[in-house]
């Protein structure tokens, strides 16, 4: 990736033209994780860019790959696929046939093997394919026989190659002249299986791989290899593309030459100064993961500890000077602003918040994928999107400048990783607290009326009172007759006579005054005291607007409540006690309408 990344940057340098490289892990199945990884690449607006390059690892899925370049294809834009070829896509590598066929020719030729076996990829993989013609077709020129029993195809892991070893062993084949491998890593993995049985290459059986990767190379026996030249292919493929792109003619592939690294394991090299450049190479690297380790594990601390997305933009800038990073901003969808609760949506919302340095804001990521200050920059540019999401639930995506060094041992990803649980975190506090206040808010509300309840009295009314300095009014509320109308019309007619007068009581008195159903048809209000003129004027809006509201509700009679009320000046007065004197003053009216006209609802 960082060679062939080298390579176009190289490459494009020349036409002082930006990348943006849409980075994602496992893309190539269908596990719910891997689509979410997928949705990097519904972030682009294919109208924006001229040219694609298309990098899937060596075991992409052909219909996988189709369905991510297909709005591409509709807009009539160039594209270019690097070491994986697609139907209808040009295409950029060395020339797998031919590498295979010199491998096993030198092995022939140069080391006189006669027997050998077959470590390949997947069976339905085109570069898989062509290695195993290639090797076919090398043996048939060579008047060698090819024994099936000593085909094998696999996945291009480690460990396929110590299943290959294995399952030969069983049939007492696992000792050929040679053994070629679709991979270094399957090649590694044979060896390591081998020598546990005391049999080691070159000597007991040679072997070679694919790639030349560093591992392979600092192996012991280092690995005979093919080299892709990704440098090389990487400016190579941008510059065909940029051939495509000003629609100069072009044959479908175009091929960068490869090269051969002939070591230890084929028996071509033996380099008495191998054993310490490996362990310098293996020292130097121990000391780089250590380093990295160590901060990631510092980055992890800080990252997921975040409380809030506020806090989270500040841990991200220290995490920006712990890798030494030139700069990076998170786009995050709007679960931030819809309490956390998990999103099952797919990709991106039009408005997202940006967290970039330790400051936040809302933008439009269609207007810009990057933050704007990055936009004002002269010099070319290269920068990196990567998904953040945990399980279904998409966060957003993150956009650095590209760093080659945290590219090494999977540390972006690592990263990536640390951010989207950091960013679940979050999600997850702000979904309990949502919870937690539903909880709260059914403890002291009561159900029906949503006005607080006893419980929301006790908890709510003193702070109020005390806050207040104990300068406050109270006007207690009894409904009149709703025995009367339970009887007469049902229980539901009375639910609704309740909720009338609860509507009443908000439409009068202040939001930030207390309003109680202290139960049955018995209601509570508590406010700041002005003067007891304020608080018949209150009574009689109360009175207008039990009537209005029974008009607008069509009840069959015209509600009426008796009120009684208190007031507090400030003197040492308990709330208790203003209340049931509230409470008395209320009972007295009541009795006096009874003894009065006695007038029916």
């Amino acid at each position: 990736m960082c060679r062939l990344v080298r390579g176009v940057q190289r490459r494009i340098g020349r036409e002082k033209m930006d990348l943006y490289i849409f980075n994602a892990y496992d893309i190539v199945e269908n596990f719910d994780y891997q689509k979410k990884e997928r949705e990097i690449y519904l972030l682009p607006d294919p109208d924006d860019y001229d040219g694609v390059l298309v990098a899937i690892s060596s075991v992409g899925n052909i219909p996988i790959v189709q369905e991510i370049v297909k709005p591409y294809q509709e807009k009539g834009k160039k594209f270019l696929s690097i070491e994986q070829e697609f139907p209808g896509i040009y295409y950029a590598g060395i020339n797998n046939y031919r590498a295979v066929y010199k491998l096993v020719e030198h092995m022939i030729m140069i080391h006189g093997c006669k027997i050998f076996n077959f470590v390949g990829g997947p069976q339905n993989h085109r570069e898989c394919l062509e290695r195993y013609q290639a090797f076919c077709d090398c043996l048939k020129d060579h008047h060698l026989e090819i024994d099936e029993r000593r085909i094998g195809f696999y996945t291009f892991e480690y460990t396929d190659g110590i299943r290959a070893y294995e399952e030969w062993k069983a049939q007492n084949l696992h000792l050929p002249d040679a053994v070629i491998c679709g991979n270094d890593e399957m090649a590694m993995g044979y060896c390591v299986a081998a020598e546990k049985d005391g049999n080691f290459a070159p000597d007991d059986f040679k072997i070679t791989g694919f790639d030349n990767i560093n591992e392979g190379q600092h192996f012991s026996p280092s690995i005979t290899s093919v080299n892709r030249q990704w440098e090389q292919l990487g400016y190579n493929s941008m510059d065909r593309l940029l051939e495509l792109i000003e629609n100069r003619e072009n044959s479908p592939r175009c091929y960068t030459e490869e090269s051969y690294s002939l070591n230890e394991s084929c028996g071509c090299r033996n380099d008495d100064m191998g054993v310490r450049r490996n362990f310098i190479y293996l020292f130097k690297q121990k000391k780089w993961e250590d380093f990295m380790n160590n901060r990631q594990r510092v980055a992890r601390q800080l990252l997921c500890g975040s409380r809030d997305d506020e806090e989270l933009a500040g841990n991200l800038k220290e995490c920006s000077e712990l890798f030494h990073l030139s700069g990076i901003a998170l786009f995050l969808n709007q679960f931030l602003k819809e309490g956390g609760f998990r999103q099952t949506k797919i990709g991106y919302d039009e408005n997202m918040q940006l967290l970039f340095g330790a400051s936040r804001g809302e933008v439009s990521h269609t207007e810009h994928l990057i933050p704007e200050e990055w936009m004002k920059e002269e010099q070319p540019q290269v920068f990196m999107f990567s998904p953040l999401y945990f399980m279904n639930c998409s966060f957003g995506y993150c956009v650095m400048r590209y760093n080659e060094k945290l590219m090494t041992n999977l540390n972006h990803r690592i990263l990536m990783e640390t951010i989207s649980l950091a960013l679940e975190n979050i999600r997850q506090r702000m979904s309990l607290n949502n919870m937690n206040r539903q909880l709260q808010t059914l403890y002291v509300r009561d159900s029906l009326t949503g006005l607080y309840n006893r419980s929301g009295y006790g908890e709510k009314a003193t702070k109020y009172f005390r806050e207040r300095n104990r300068r406050v009014y109270l006007i207690y509320l009894d409904l009149d007759n709703l025995k009367y109308l339970n009887d007469t019309y049902g229980h539901s007619l009375g639910d609704k006579a309740i909720l009338v007068t609860a509507e009443a009581i908000r439409t009068v008195f202040c939001e930030d005054e207390i309003h109680v159903r202290m139960g049955g048809d018995e209601f509570l209000v508590i406010g700041s005291f002005k003067s007891e003129e304020e608080i018949l004027e209150k009574e009689l809006q109360m009175e207008k607007s039990l009537a209005e509201q029974s008009r607008k509700h069509s009840l069959p009679v015209v509600l009426k409540a008796s009120m009684g009320h208190v007031w507090n000046e400030g003197c040492h007065e308990n709330l208790e006690s203003l209340v049931q004197q509230a409470d008395g003053e209320m009972y007295l009216v009541k009795q006096k309408r009874k003894k009065g006209n006695r007038e029916e609802i």
